[in-house]
């Protein structure tokens, strides 16, 4: 038991009444939300749904008397859960998006460990709440695209305004020295819609886009260097890699551009029926489809870097991205995590 643990209360059109424990007592937190038969939904979640009125009058009177005896702290608020801002945005973005939600008020907590992968520019409003003040970040909405895109939603701590920005898929696409994805920051849902369809989502296509040209040219750069000492190890390996940078590359530029340029669109579409049709069903087979990707992905690579010099160029804060966020008054300010 520990006067640590506490418990906040939202009200959601969607869940019912949601519940966040947290504190150094959270598993207290928990306990009394499992006695007064909250509903456990997602990482560290509970939810009361309001379908009985009754049921959720008596569970609301247990939560508060266990909480009292436990030494447990319950604060009802009237701001928005940032679940619900999550399925707002998802809902009004073009593909299909799903939300979860998380809760970083929590030790260990997967949310926290999954905003590691945050991607942001240079002094953006995502990576500076997290630099300084993630240990005030209650919970996180994860957005997740149908074709790989993922954003993280969360409130700025001091002022409550809503932050997005993007996630790396893997690790080291945050360490090639590509352009960063512009995390954005506005009031109300409405404004940061708009942000996010301006600058956010271009910017991390770009960024991806770029990514996956520097990761497709490393691997190219191995075969080649493989195919001169007549050593091809890691066949399967080479050749996974070479599809899967293809066509990522090929996938978010055609999201940057509409249409693609026709050298490249004819580039990409007569690559496709040509990879397609091939096979590794030996070693020797999969040296011919090495060769296959070899020659394509070296086309497709001085193509795109003919077309858009940005995708050579070193990492910068893109045109338009915000510098450094301003941040909350001096006295309510307390250091946070940093990544």
């Amino acid at each position: 038991m520990s006067p640590t643990a506490h418990i906040t209360l939202y009200s959601s059109p969607d869940d019912g009444i949601v519940a966040l424990p947290g504190g150094r007592g959270a598993d207290w937190a928990v306990i009394a939300l499992d006695l007064a038969r909250f509903e456990s939904a997602g990482e560290g979640l509970h939810v009361l749904p309001m379908s009985d009125l009754d049921r959720v009058q008596q569970a609301l009177d247990t939560l508060y008397a266990n909480a009292h005896r436990l030494g447990i702290t319950v604060t009802a608020t009237h701001q928005t859960f940032i679940g619900d801002i999550g399925r707002s945005i998802a809902a009004r973005l073009d593909d299909s998006w799903t939300v979860e939600t998380g809760n970083c008020a929590l030790s260990p907590s997967d949310s926290r460990s999954r905003l590691n992968f945050l991607w942001d520019s240079l002094g953006g409003s995502l990576s500076y709440v997290m630099q300084s003040y993630a240990e005030q970040v209650s919970a996180v909405a994860f957005l997740c695209s149908e074709t790989g895109l993922e954003l993280a939603v969360l409130r700025r701590p001091w002022d409550g305004q809503i932050v997005v920005g993007a996630l790396a898929p893997e690790a080291q696409f945050a360490s090639l020295g590509a352009v960063a994805p512009v995390s954005v920051v506005a009031p109300d849902v409405a404004s940061v819609l708009k942000k996010v369809t301006e600058a956010l989502l271009p910017s991390y296509e770009h960024a991806l886009a770029q990514a996956h040209f520097r990761l497709l040219g490393g691997v190219l750069d191995q075969l080649r260097a493989a195919r001169t000492t007549g050593a091809l190890p890691r066949l399967g390996a080479l050749n996974e890699d070479l599809c899967r940078h293809w066509y990522g590359l090929d996938h978010h530029l055609r999201g940057l551009y509409d249409p693609l340029p026709e050298p490249l669109g004819g580039l990409l579409r007569r690559a496709d029926v040509a990879l397609s049709g091939g096979s590794a069903q030996d070693e020797e087979g999969a040296v011919q489809l090495l060769e296959h990707w070899l020659q394509q992905g070296t086309r497709l690579v001085d193509l795109v870097q003919s077309l858009d010099a940005d995708f050579t160029a070193p990492s910068a804060i893109l045109p338009g991205s915000a510098s450094l966020p301003p941040g909350p008054p001096r006295q309510g300010r307390r250091p946070g995590m940093s990544r």
